[in-house]
């Protein structure tokens, strides 16, 4: 009844609907946005090299244009730069000493503190240009610099569990790893809430008396457990399906290659943590639902679980790029932050098969205990009507058997 009820729903229908247009958008959005400022329709930006050589400036342009970038050669003084800068005439300025074979080291001056995407533009073009003159002035024959001035280019391939390689998109894998961990946390969060006012909403009105009647607490519990269950991975499948297919057609005609990791093997992670983490937290919401007096108390109540969930969120840049840190690993078997952060280290491949199984071992021990735990509060906090429970005491509820 529980599957019926969830799936019948108009918000069910509307998020199963919208759901693939949100997961598409997370895993594109930020490769067009790391895209050039043209390709996304935007006025280029402008950038002064103040007392550089008009002929080096005319050099360096066309590399930076393509990506957005528009430099051009102006005299004045940085004074006068801050103020055309802040103005808008210009979004940034580079000071350039006459003498470029002497420099070390380049500051530039603008007034977006996250300009992350032009300072690299500008090191990897403005960098082998300088290096170029300097071998020049060295007495290297201009014929030969280009040749010596470029860097090698770096292919990345990834060693299988068979000792194969194969070519490998960290970038990709790295945003379908973080898309499917936002699908987690989200789809947790949203059941589990749901079950908690489900719960709630029973106790309230009085139905839960009339069910209980026929159904034993235990069943009850299971059976809104289960239902909700069923239906996230029927929605589960339906936005997966869709956004692959989706991310496979427009992927490529917008230069992006996302969804490289989107492969059976990560699906099936995907679908083994959601469902340890749904039986995990959901039991918990289901408890504290019965223990609540209003949604404002559930809300309450439900603070620390919202924590845990966010906790890996929140530490996704160093779990990434140290996942096998002590600290990511031991997040990656603690049950409460297990899912996501056992599931962002076999998306980058650092967890090794040991280390997979003893999490999944003791989030399905955590799992049963906190389901043992949530099934007495539930069994008594739920026909416990017009008494405001504090959280230790909702805890002491499991003495009653």
């Amino acid at each position: 009844m529980e599957f019926r009820l969830t799936v019948a729903n108009t918000a069910f229908i509307v998020l199963t609907i919208l759901g693939p247009f949100l997961i598409a958008a997370v895993a594109v959005l930020p490769g067009i946005l790391s895209a050039s400022g043209g390709a996304m329709g935007g006025a280029p930006t402008k950038i002064a090299l103040l007392g550089a050589d008009p002929q080096f400036a005319r050099e360096i342009a066309p590399a930076l244009r393509p990506s957005g970038v528009e430099v051009s050669s102006v005299p004045g003084s940085p004074e006068s730069l801050d103020a055309q800068v802040l103005a808008g005439t210009f979004d940034g300025y580079l000071a350039l000493p006459s003498d470029l074979s002497r420099i070390d080291k380049l500051e530039y001056v603008s007034r977006n503190a996250a300009d992350f995407r032009v300072m690299g533009l500008l090191q990897s073009v403005i960098g082998p240009a300088i290096v170029a003159r300097r071998l020049v002035a060295a007495g290297v024959p201009a014929s030969q610099v280009a040749s010596l001035a470029r860097s090698p280019s770096f292919e990345e391939r990834r060693l299988s569990r068979s000792g194969k390689t194969k070519d490998s998109n960290f970038v990709a894998v790295l945003m379908t790893g973080l898309t499917l961990s936002m699908l987690i946390y989200m789809t947790v969060l949203l059941y589990g809430q749901a079950i908690g006012r489900s719960v709630l909403a029973e106790k309230t009105s009085k139905t839960v008396e009339i069910m209980l009647s026929s159904v034993r607490p235990m069943d009850l519990l299971f059976g809104k457990i289960l239902g909700k269950s069923m239906a996230s991975l029927l929605q589960y499948g339906i936005w997966v399906t869709i956004s692959a297919a989706a991310m496979k057609l427009f992927g490529p005609r917008l230069g992006l290659d996302v969804g490289a990791g989107l492969s059976s093997g990560m699906l099936a992670y995907l679908v083994l943590f959601f469902v340890l983490a749904f039986f995990l937290y959901c039991s918990v919401y289901a408890a504290l639902g019965a223990s609540a007096q209003d949604e404002q108390q559930l809300g309450q109540f439900a603070w620390p679980l919202i924590a845990f969930l966010a906790i890996p969120l929140v530490m996704i840049s160093p779990i990434l790029m140290a996942p096998r840190s002590p600290l990511a690993v031991a997040l990656s078997f603690f049950p409460l932050t297990a899912p996501i952060v056992m599931f962002l280290r076999i998306s980058v491949g650092a967890a090794r098969g040991w280390e997979i199984l003893l999490s999944v071992a003791l989030t399905v021990a955590a799992a049963i205990g906190i389901i043992r735990l949530s099934a007495k509060i539930f069994k008594v906090g739920i026909l416990m009507t017009g008494k405001r429970f504090r959280l230790r005491e909702v805890l002491l509820l499991a003495r009653y058997d």
